[in-house]
């Protein structure tokens, strides 16, 4: 009779129970750690250009449309309570036998939908207002992928101007109030900014509303001056001064209006530098284009966050040939979305101006000292002011006119994105060291469990 034996199998004995369970907790941490720099790199890496189906051209309420493509069709939803929506397009297809319909409502708000086939390539969508003022946003259309609004970077990017704000020394904010640093004048704008200021924005508490008014107000009431631009536009063109004398400048003069009304009544914004197409300067080579323009941005304590602004381009008419000619307003540049501006803005530089610290006795014929306002939010000084002479600011403020004169105007351009260049070696070499980690901790585990099984 065979002897019966019953197979006795091998249990892991507790050193290999404890190694797995170490193994275990490497490869789970190691994992966890993966993701979080996959996290950093990714809300720190600037993504390639690609598209979007949806577009909100503005966070103001007042003020917008909320845009979708799909295929053939785009369809849109908003509101424009001072100037009612007349027409949705495509700029060269006015005309076209695609299908078109709108409802508008009494207070403003309406529903479009367009839907027609066009050329491949870039192409321009119009929102016409009741006014005749016209809103351009840049569309393409591909057989492919139909209707699609391109994204080049910066609507991700363009916000870092406000990681480091530069504070300008009195001495330039004086310059910019009078191009002769002349007391009287400096006083003289001073007064009549803060006069201004308190009129357009009285009766009116919120802060964001108080700076929508002054936006409008300064789009209203001064013309951009096409002859300085075409000439040569020096530090007069955009002294405050001289800007409420001709009641005309370059569009460094509208947004140093901006900043130094807002600052009469106590809203903190800032000066933008930075790029814009026109002037040769077109949707491909905008993310490195030439600084070409300067608009604003101010602080909305309430809902803690900068908010964009640009008066020049919002502006209703323009002085040429000696001329005025009166335009429409239009509210495209008020808080526009950075999916929106970063179609035709590249902001290179927030800078900060106390134009009220810059009174006489703080001027450069005056000497003594102004002291920067603290920062909104959780924004800090990118440098000291610099140890500058008279000559120097002179200088610098002449520059920065000559290119507030640059080419304002927005053309339908070829809008194949530039992706941005940068140095990420350092975020590859984590990943990769984690992920290395991972592999080598889940082969020792698969080997040790199959080594328990085989012993």
């Amino acid at each position: 009779m065979p002897i019966m034996t019953k197979h006795i199998s091998a249990r892991p004995s507790f050193y290999e129970r404890r190694v797995k369970l170490i193994l275990i907790t490497v490869i789970f941490a190691a994992a966890l750690a993966l993701g979080q720099a996959a996290r950093i790199f990714a809300s720190d890496y600037v993504r390639p250009p690609g598209r979007t189906n949806l577009l909100r051209t503005s966070h103001n309420d007042e003020s917008y449309s909320v845009i979708e493509c799909s295929g053939t069709k785009i369809t849109a939803i908003g509101r424009y309570v001072s100037d009612g929506l007349r027409k949705m397009y495509i700029w060269g297809y006015e005309d076209s036998t695609g299908s078109y319909s709108m409802h508008g409502n009494k207070d403003g708000s309406y529903t479009a939908e367009l839907s027609l086939k066009a050329t491949e390539g870039p192409h321009s969508l119009v929102l016409k207002l009741n006014s005749g003022a016209m809103m351009l946003y840049r569309t393409y259309y591909d057989e492919e992928n139909g209707w699609y609004f391109p994204l080049n970077g910066l609507d991700r990017t363009n916000r870092n101007v406000f990681d480091h704000i530069y504070e300008a020394p009195a001495e330039a904010a004086a310059l910019y109030l009078s191009g002769s640093d002349d007391p009287e004048e400096i006083n003289t704008a001073l007064e009549q900014i803060k006069l201004y200021a308190e009129e357009v924005t009285a009766d009116t508490e919120d802060d964001y509303q108080k700076a929508r008014k002054i936006s409008q107000f300064i789009a209203k009431s001064f013309y951009y001056d096409e002859d300085a631009r075409e000439g040569d536009a020096g530090l007069d063109t955009i002294a405050l001064y001289n800007v409420l004398k001709t009641g005309r400048t370059v569009c460094g003069g509208f947004a140093n209006m901006f900043c130094a009304m807002a600052e009469a009544v106590g809203i903190d914004a800032v000066n933008i530098k930075g790029g814009v197409t026109g002037g040769g300067v077109t949707y491909d080579t905008l993310p490195e284009g030439s600084q070409n323009h300067e608009w604003a941005a101010f602080w909305y304590e309430k809902e803690q966050r900068w908010v964009w602004e640009d008066a020049c381009w919002d502006g209703a008419g323009n002085y040429s040939n000696g001329e005025f000619e009166p335009g429409e307003l239009r509210e495209m540049y008020f808080d526009i979305s950075d999916e929106a501006l970063a179609m035709n803005h590249r902001a290179d530089k927030a800078e900060r101006r106390s134009y009220f610290a810059a009174r006489p006795e703080t001027s450069v014929l005056g000497g003594g000292e102004a002291q920067p306002d603290s920062l909104p939010g959780d924004a800090v000084p990118e440098e000291s002011a610099p140890a500058e002479t008279s000559a120097d600011i002179l200088a610098e403020a002449e520059s920065a006119a000559s290119a507030s004169a640059a080419a304002q105007e927005q053309s339908p351009v070829s809008p194949a994105p530039q992706q941005e260049t940068r140095d990420n070696t350092i975020y590859y070499v984590i990943i990769a060291v984690l992920a290395v980690l991972v592999i080598a901790a889940a082969v020792i585990v698969i080997k040790t469990i199959v080594n328990g099984r085989k012993n």
